[in-house]
């Protein structure tokens, strides 16, 4: 009888003090975790997009913030941004068609003198090149930087993610995601450091030779290389974003009987406790699915930022192009009109690049948060 009546009195104890302290426990231990995963994520963050996502108040952890964004806010920063980059292109434009003018005045003058036209359209074209140097370097060193600093973040967001979404109670879809995005970053890593700057560099000595001298007939050579990095690139997402449904689709089904499995057998097999055991853990599992909703948010809202400043950098550069081009056009500069089409089907290619490689880190994390959410209880 003393054993049924101690027994007794340490289940009772254990329900009314056990559930006190675990509750208070975990708590402390997620706010814990929210702090460390908020000074990790930003540790490798440049200050620019750090300065943009404080004024926007997201955090890692909070998922309120990145609920609450304002689009017409989105949408401000992004046009007084486009404002603020639109200003060198600009200027760069009014040089160019300053020196068209002149050149199309020279050739009035010099109808009949085919050497002195064909020198006149030498040193517009010089000119021309003189003039875009610097817009051109700053364009490509841009995006180099830009598509490294994502990379770097994406070193950094990738395990912090994987495990937040394997504790989350998807083990399987962590690890498919883990393996895809690795890969990405590794291309990344080779595109940024040894394969960008050298093709855009060479596309671009292409395009000037040919214009300076155009009996090489290589006029055609960037466009057509943009047309096959489209292609590829285009085929390579087709891939990759197929598979990773697939596998993310697969993962989550496994994910689900997992789950389903545990509340089952805690339910079944863990006497008096057991369903409460069961309900602690899918409070546990919803508690770390709201931080994984946020961690992803957070990493594709900094990704999308990354990007877009080189992105509208280059943008302004190729409306500033293609302006250029269509009054070259009219007052009846073919060469240079051909020249400055050329140079815009490399700044097509850079953006292309950038494109996909922010596409592939977006479009893994929203498949991962889309199949773990959807994937059952």
């Amino acid at each position: 009888m003393k054993k049924i009546t101690v027994l007794m009195l340490v289940f009772m104890l254990a329900f009314i003090i056990c559930p006190t302290v675990s509750a208070d426990s975990a708590e402390d231990e997620l706010e814990i975790i929210k702090g460390r995963i908020d000074s990790r994520l930003t540790d490798d963050l440049d200050s620019d997009t750090i300065d943009e996502l404080d004024d926007m108040g997201v955090k890692p952890s909070d998922s309120t913030a990145i609920t609450s964004l304002d689009i017409r806010s989105v949408f401000s920063r992004l046009s007084e941004r486009f404002k603020a980059s639109i200003r060198a292109p600009a200027v760069m434009l009014g040089r160019i068609l300053a020196v068209s003018l002149i050149y199309s005045a020279m050739l009035q003058l010099s109808s009949d003198m085919t050497g002195t036209s064909k020198v006149f359209s030498t040193i517009c074209i010089i000119c021309v090149i003189t003039i875009m140097a610097d817009s051109m370097s700053s364009s490509f060193t841009a995006l180099q930087d830009s598509i490294s600093c994502i990379n770097t973040f994406m070193l950094s967001y990738i395990p912090i993610f994987t495990a937040v979404t394997a504790a989350g109670g998807a083990p399987v879809t962590a690890g498919v995601y883990s393996a895809s995005t690795v890969l990405v970053c590794e291309v990344t890593e080779f595109i940024s450091s040894q394969l960008l700057i050298p093709m855009l560099s060479s596309l671009t000595a292409m395009t000037i030779v040919s214009a300076i001298e155009p009996k090489l007939k290589i006029s055609g050579f960037a466009e057509s290389v943009r047309k096959l990095t489209t292609w590829m690139l285009a085929s390579t997402m087709l891939v990759f974003v197929g598979l990773l449904t697939v596998q993310g689709v697969t993962g989550s089904a496994a994910d689900s009987l997992t789950s389903r499995t545990l509340r089952f057998a805690a339910s079944s097999f863990i006497p008096v406790i057991g369903a409460s055991v069961s309900d602690a853990f899918m409070a546990v599992k919803g508690g770390m699915g709201l931080i994984r909703s946020a961690v992803g948010g957070f990493g594709m809202l900094a990704v999308f930022l990354i990007a877009a400043r080189p992105f509208i950098s280059i943008f302004s550069m190729k409306l500033a192009l293609w302006a250029g081009r269509i009054v070259n056009e009219l007052l009846g500069l073919r060469q240079t009109a051909e020249f400055l089409k050329s140079i815009n089907s490399v700044l097509s290619i850079a953006v292309s690049i950038l494109i996909s490689i922010s596409a592939a880190f977006l479009i893994a994390t929203a498949a991962v948060l889309s199949v773990s959410t959807s994937g059952g209880q």
